[in-house]
């Protein structure tokens, strides 16, 4: 076949033919490849990065990179990248609406992730956000959130990141939250079918509550952990859950969690149906009548791009 190599994950090459649309070919299909006008980067499962061009390898269900073999089998990602960090956008956004006939009340959710990614560093931008639209015409923002992570590879497994958040929880009393921070992950699962990584990193937060007050500099050591499952046979499913604790430094104990939770099903080429849960809790929020604890459900349909 001919055409242009765009990637490989957890096992699906995805290649663009000429005349023949995008294909999503299992790679245990493919005797080799030779992609030659872009640079890729190759993670393998035991950890390997490899950076250029993709040659062809005399043995069945191998490629050739750096003057090294690598078998097809043992790829965990395979990206293509060009000159130029926004030139090479990857992601997904979904969105939904619900509405309830009693209380004439509408709901919209969004989201979307996004990687942008290089030779050695990725910017990887994201955000949610839920809004009522109640009969009286008012608009209600619930819950907002926007991050900023930039992420650069030491080693294949180890990684500093640079943090940056805003954060909207009306349900804990939180009009919003900038957070800026920066720390260090790690790799500590990558298999064909998940991986998992965790990050740990000091932040400063800036509060401001719904009574008008403001919290000055709040300092904060998170531990977040990243953990994704796929499975890209029928059917195509995966499940991507985001759960971060933290730890007041200045704060009296106080200890806050976020948490979100996604199911995505592929129904046709590209586009997915999908169920999130979002998780809060804060031991000391700043309006106690709501209790310290929030959960939100929202169904979506998404496009992967």
């Amino acid at each position: 076949m001919i055409g242009e190599l765009k990637s490989i994950q957890v096992g699906i090459i995805q290649f663009k033919a000429t005349n023949a649309g995008t294909l999503n070919i299992k790679r245990h299909n493919i005797r080799t490849m030779v992609a030659t006008y872009h640079d890729f980067k190759v993670e393998t499962l035991d950890g390997e990065m490899f950076y250029g061009n993709v040659f062809p390898s005399p043995v069945k269900g191998y490629i050739r990179m750096m003057g090294k073999e690598i078998k097809l089998s043992e790829i965990f990602t395979l990206f293509n990248f060009k000159e130029g960090l926004f030139r090479q956008v990857q992601g997904d956004v979904s969105a939904g609406y619900s509405f309830t006939r009693s209380s004439g009340t509408g709901r919209l959710n969004m989201d979307g992730n996004f990687t942008m990614q290089n030779r050695k560093y990725e910017v990887k931008p994201s955000f949610t956000s839920i809004t009522s639209f109640n009969p009286n015409d008012s608009v209600s923002r619930e819950r907002e959130n926007i991050t900023l992570q930039g992420i650069y590879d030491i080693t294949p497994f180890i990684f500093p990141i640079v943090i940056l958040t805003y954060d909207r929880n009306l349900q804990l009393g939180l009009n919003r939250r900038f957070s800026e921070g920066a720390g260090l992950g790690t790799k500590f699962l990558i298999s064909p079918s998940m991986q998992a990584r965790v990050i740990t990193a000091v932040v400063m937060n800036q509060e401001r509550y719904s009574d008008g007050t403001s919290s000055g500099n709040l300092v904060e050591i998170p531990v977040v952990l990243y953990y994704n499952f796929f499975r890209y046979t029928s059917p195509n499913i995966s499940l991507a859950t985001t759960q971060s604790v933290y730890f007041g430094i200045n704060q009296d104990g106080r200890i806050r969690e976020e948490g979100e939770t996604k199911l995505s099903w592929e129904i046709v080429s590209d586009f997915t149906l999908s169920l999130t849960f979002y998780n809060s809790y804060d031991s000391r929020p700043s309006v106690s009548d709501n209790g310290n604890f929030d959960l939100s459900t929202v169904i979506g349909v998404g496009y992967t791009f």
